[in-house]
């Protein structure tokens, strides 16, 4: 029988994935277009764009597989995983782009992906799920029974 994920959790796999899959796609791009991107001297490298992208991509696979596995590592993993991937876009928003009409845009995006990771992060479920113990799984060997 498969294990029911809380709520939180589930979201958090949405979460990453979708992380994992934007990582996948700008690699793919990057890779299609280098050519162009470097012709054109696009404002980010096209090696760093695919580096980034690649990244994202493992990083999406681990914190999946870790959520899958009950790393404990993956309750704080998940969260600031999702922070750096908000950080790395408004470095390269603000440093590496031209100005965008889109800016009160995401900043609503930014502040209601990081107040779900927040909640999510903080639910009681989440945390039962993703810290729970290994010694309750498996007997103690090292106990006496009776």
């Amino acid at each position: 029988m498969p294990k029911k994920y809380p709520f939180g959790v589930t979201l958090f796999l949405w979460m990453v994935l979708f992380l994992s899959a934007w990582g996948v796609l700008r690699l793919l791009a990057t890779i299609r277009w280098w050519d162009v991107l470097s012709q054109y001297g696009a404002h980010l490298n096209p090696l760093y764009l695919a580096i980034t992208g690649a990244g994202w991509a493992v990083a999406g696979v681990v914190l999946v597989w870790s959520i899958w596995a009950g790393k404990r590592w993956a309750y704080l993993a998940i969260p600031i995983a999702i922070f750096l991937w908000l950080a790395e876009y408004w470095l390269e928003r603000i440093f590496f782009e031209g100005p965008r009409a889109n800016l009160a845009f995401m900043l609503f995006v930014t502040i209601l992906i990081s107040a779900v990771t927040l909640l999510i992060t903080l639910n009681r479920n989440t945390k039962e799920f993703l810290l729970k113990s290994e010694e309750h799984e498996q007997p103690n060997q090292d106990s006496i029974s009776a």
